[in-house]
């Protein structure tokens, strides 16, 4: 028996497992775009919004089995201005394009950007005269939302497997907005969509989904489902994540990072996030130049710094692979974040935030972290009590 099964409260109820979309995961699944998009034709849904960015829909190969099916099944517009850290405009252009075509649907090909995008303008379609703002700042009720295709083109996002979406206005707030509505109706989820990323891509999502499985399995909400999720996709990560950085085109290691990336996902959505993804949030929203997954590994070591005397057995457990013969004892904290450095510095990940932010930035990232509308959200979902003292620690630790 783990540790941590013993300190588990078997009398509090959790849900097992919540509504998901109908994911069709594989080397090949791609093909499968052809039948879900005759379906969807079947059903009424003959306009559909296609949502990416510039590069990666082609880059990845998916164009070459979506375009044919879209000429095949339906009536499509592209909306290819999805940027990284997508904004308010962003998503509002890409929704006005789907409401003056009459969009039945959305297909969205990307990472996390192009979802977060196509998710919210699903939202605005089905409610004309609204403001992204509106529902990510205000509390306007989600109550509706055009179905979802997401294909999914990198490993480390989860939002193909969740009911969340971020954007943001440049420089201010980074917030989230969360609904069932927003599932999506399908998910593709190939690896060869994956063989063409950039290495530092290849590094930065694997850190995305690291952490999306750290967070959910240490904080308070968390249950012994996710825990087990998040201690697989981490050991996957481990495992696939090298072999992946020096043979880009090994579809046996892109399954694995793309399987670990959902199973994380799945695992975030179920016992949420914290600490890692509020701080990196305001890195990101100040600084453009900071990628999603580069932020969050650069932060985990200061963070397990601070949070592993509280949860010692399930960070032990978590990164046995990586860091074997823990006991999980408080005063393992020091001995931890010195094999964490070591194991991002083995596969090219930085744990310094030097190459963006210098300790004058500090107070402008704290502010921006206890103000953030997530802050409000995820850091009570911490294992510790986080106020400001221990995000400047953090940063100042991440320098």
């Amino acid at each position: 028996m783990s540790h941590w099964e013993k300190k588990i409260d078997i009398n509090k109820v959790f849900v097992l497992q919540t509504p998901r979309p109908i994911t069709y995961f594989g080397v090949g699944a791609i093909a499968k775009i052809d039948s879900i998009l005759a379906e969807m034709a079947l059903k009424g849904i003959k306009n559909i919004l296609v949502v990416t960015d510039s590069i990666a829909y082609k880059a990845s190969g998916a164009w070459n089995s979506v375009e044919p099916a879209l000429n095949k099944n339906v009536k499509w517009k592209h909306y290819d201005k999805v940027r990284p850290n997508p904004t308010y405009t962003n998503c509002e252009d890409a929704a006005a394009m789907g409401l003056d075509f009459k969009a039945d649907a959305i297909l969205a090909i990307g990472g996390g950007s192009a979802m977060d995008t196509a998710k919210t303008a699903a939202v605005l379609i089905k409610h004309p005269g609204k403001k992204a703002v509106e529902f990510y700042e205000k509390g306007e009720p989600i109550t509706g939302a055009v179905p979802l295709i997401l294909i999914n083109t990198s490993h480390g996002t989860g939002s193909e497997c969740g009911y969340g979406a971020v954007a943001q206005s440049d420089g201010e707030d980074k917030p989230a907005i969360f609904s069932p509505h927003i599932f999506s109706t399908y998910t593709i989820e190939d690896p060869a969509l994956t063989a063409t990323m950039p290495t530092t891509q290849t590094i930065s999502t694997s850190m995305d989904a690291v952490n999306h499985a750290l967070e959910a399995a240490t904080t308070i909400t968390t249950t012994p489902y996710c825990i087990e999720l998040s201690k697989e996709a981490i050991r996957l990560v481990i495992t696939y994540l090298p072999t992946a950085i020096v043979e880009p085109s090994n579809l046996t290691a892109r399954y694995w990072l793309m399987y670990a990336s959902a199973i994380a996902g799945i695992s975030f959505y179920q016992g949420m996030l914290h600490i890692t993804h509020v701080m990196e949030h305001a890195m990101s929203a100040i600084n453009t130049k900071v990628t999603h997954g580069d932020g969050l590994g650069i932060l985990m070591p200061a963070i397990v710094q601070e949070i592993y005397p509280a949860v010692p057995e399930v960070i032990a457990d978590l990164f046995s692979p990586a860091i074997p013969g823990l006991k999980g004892e408080p005063s393992e904290t020091d001995f931890v974040v010195e094999k964490l450095r070591a194991w991002c510095h083995s596969v090219g990940q930085s744990t310094s935030m030097a190459g963006y932010y210098s300790e004058a930035d500090i107070p402008a990232l704290v502010k921006l972290t206890m103000a953030s509308s997530l802050s409000k959200v995820l850091l009570p979902l911490a294992p510790i009590k986080v106020n400001e003292a221990v995000v400047e620690r953090i940063f100042k630790n991440s320098l």
